[in-house]
């Protein structure tokens, strides 16, 4: 119960409750909070106040309010710094989260000349393109189409990348280990089809990144993603993973 006779409105008292609950893990991302009456007995207060503050604390990015299911926590706010150690999927999992995929398409094209000058091909090579969304515990992230010389990957299967990761099989196949990377990172609003797929509204602003992934002073990887840019913040440049993230998949191609 909340205190009335405190100098404070019942508001402000109950947003720094449920704040409180949401800051320190008591509800972790993705949980589904109280509903509007279970908050109103447990605090005592009147069914309007408990609506004021779910609806600012959804406002300010604290909740998620479906209609439907009821009210979830959302997920935090995820700061990479570009020049740190890069691992989208690693700085996840430092919030007891999980990232995973899911594949849309995987082909292998003929290369276009902005992608045989990047990676040193001739006209006659071709490259894969890999489709795939990006999930962080069941919600929707990213849209990400990345293109890979055939030449490092050959006769790869989406199978394959979707066991071990796409940079684990360029290294099973080429033993190429991403090390640096040239990233561009602009806000626009993002096309219909991906908004689509995104369950974004039309005209939704993304965040918008290419990047020229580097190994061995070779590009093996041109990249563009489509980020919800509510859930992410990008500085300015990034270097790649440690070889030792990759140490289990050298022993696997020794063994």
């Amino acid at each position: 119960m909340l205190d009335d006779t405190l100098p404070v409105s019942l508001q402000y008292q109950l947003r720094n409750k449920l704040l409180e609950k949401i800051t320190e893990g008591f509800w972790p991302p993705s949980t589904q909070i109280p509903s509007e009456r279970e908050l109103c007995e447990e605090y005592g207060v009147s069914r309007m106040t408990v609506r004021e503050v779910l609806k600012d604390l959804a406002q300010e990015g604290y909740l998620i309010r479906k209609r439907g299911k009821g009210t979830f926590v959302a997920l935090p706010e995820f700061k990479h710094e570009l020049t740190s150690t890069y691992s989208l999927s690693e700085e996840i999992e430092k919030e007891g989260l999980e990232s995973k995929f899911q594949i849309l398409s995987f082909r292998l094209l003929n290369s276009t000349a902005f992608l045989q000058q990047n990676f040193g091909i001739s006209d006659n090579e071709k490259v894969y393109e890999l489709i795939r969304l990006r999930f962080i515990d069941d919600e929707l992230f990213a849209w990400e189409r990345a293109y890979i010389p055939y030449s490092i990957m050959e006769d790869t299967t989406d199978e394959q990348i979707e066991k071990e990761g796409l940079y684990p099989t360029i290294f099973r196949h080429s033993g190429l280990i991403a090390e640096n990377a040239e990233v561009e990172a602009t806000a626009i609003n993002c096309p219909v089809e991906i908004a689509e797929l995104l369950h974004l509204q039309k005209n939704a602003a993304v965040f918008y990144l290419t990047r020229l992934t580097m190994a061995k002073n070779r590009c093996i990887e041109y990249c563009e993603s489509y980020i919800r840019s509510e859930k992410y913040k990008y500085k300015y440049k990034q270097t790649l993973r440690k070889k030792a993230n990759f140490e289990r998949v050298k022993q696997d191609t020794t063994s």
